[in-house]
């Protein structure tokens, strides 16, 4: 009886080995039938150019897309499903050239262009049969880096200097016409709070508003702060009077004036009245003042929030 059973199953696994056979082997002639039939597909060609000048860029506007309709069997069409052919132009091929502008011609009978393409059936139509590569003249400069910032030092703390960039020029290349408009370059926003220790850190060169021609070299910068303990600090600032008029006599009252700012520990010693530049402008008066608005004109690179105690400084006319 177990014997029975035994024949029985090696009798049914049998069956199926011989049924997954026939099924694969048929599966494979149909598969080779339908892949021996002829197809018409319609694909797009990638259009690549090479041997343009160093002192020429690809301008975005020539040709980049051929689109062709292809007639061939199936084992002829396979790549053409799998992945975008590509065909490749080389500048010296072009048939004409006028003002960095090259035009080539694409002849569906060709088989350099069959060639190109790896392919063996037939081109049955073309979208065009002339492509443009259009050129733009290169052009290279340094432009400086501004760095984008929004920090908060800690009560007590602040920067001399602020933010310095290392480097704080970088060089962009790209179509001329579109260079000659770009005069500085940001960096991604350094956003800080509560800062009371040296802080160093590499920054992005923010390229979202730029356009794809323009390469940019280097693409990140550093950026170094050095903190100290602020205090605040204090000045007696002649006030120089300007544009009066000739043959006119005017006095002011006070002369000097009060300049208020924070400036670092480390500095605190180096700065001195000389620092400062306070104005008043006769020929900005309000004929109805006898006041004239004073203006800080000039100030040290190491003080911060500056303010003048006085705003306004009484004139007097003498005749």
């Amino acid at each position: 009886m177990p014997s029975r059973k035994k024949n029985k199953f090696y009798i049914k696994r049998s069956n199926v080995k011989t049924f997954l056979f026939f099924l694969l082997f048929t599966s494979v002639l149909w598969l080779f039938k339908q892949f021996s039939k002829n197809y018409t597909k319609e694909i797009e060609v990638t259009i690549q150019y090479s041997g343009i000048p160093k002192d020429k860029i690809f301008n975005e506007k020539s040709d980049q897309i051929l689109k062709m309709v292809l007639n061939g069997n199936g084992f002829r069409l396979m790549n053409y499903y799998w992945g975008k052919p590509v065909l490749k132009l080389d500048i010296k091929d072009a048939v004409t050239d006028v003002k960095d502008q090259y035009y080539f011609y694409i002849d569906k009978e060709s088989s350099v262009l069959k060639n190109k393409l790896d392919f063996k059936g037939r081109v049955l139509s073309m979208q065009k049969d002339t492509l443009r590569l259009k050129l733009d003249h290169k052009l290279q400069k340094k432009i400086p880096v501004v760095i984008e910032q929004n920090i908060e030092y800690s009560v007590g703390y602040g920067s001399s200097k602020g933010v310095s960039v290392f480097p704080d020029s970088i060089t962009i290349s790209g179509p001329s016409k579109i260079v000659d408009t770009i005069q500085s370059i940001k960096t991604q926003k350094i956003v800080l709070e509560g800062l009371n220790i040296d802080y160093t850190s590499s920054i992005d060169i923010d390229m979202d508003n730029l356009p794809s021609s323009i390469v940019v070299s280097p693409t990140k910068v550093k950026s170094n702060i050095l903190v100290s303990k602020f205090t605040e600090g204090n000045q007696k600032t002649p006030i120089i009077l300007n544009n009066i008029p000739e043959g006119l006599e005017v006095k002011i009252f006070p002369k000097e004036i009060s300049v208020v700012y924070r400036v670092g520990l480390d500095k605190y010693n180096e700065i001195s009245p000389r620092d400062f530049i306070v104005m008043a402008d006769y020929a900005k008066k309000s004929v109805e003042s006898s006041f004239l608005t004073l203006e800080l004109i000039n100030k040290s690179e190491f003080v911060h929030d500056v303010r003048l105690q006085e705003k306004q400084v009484q004139f007097i006319v003498l005749k």
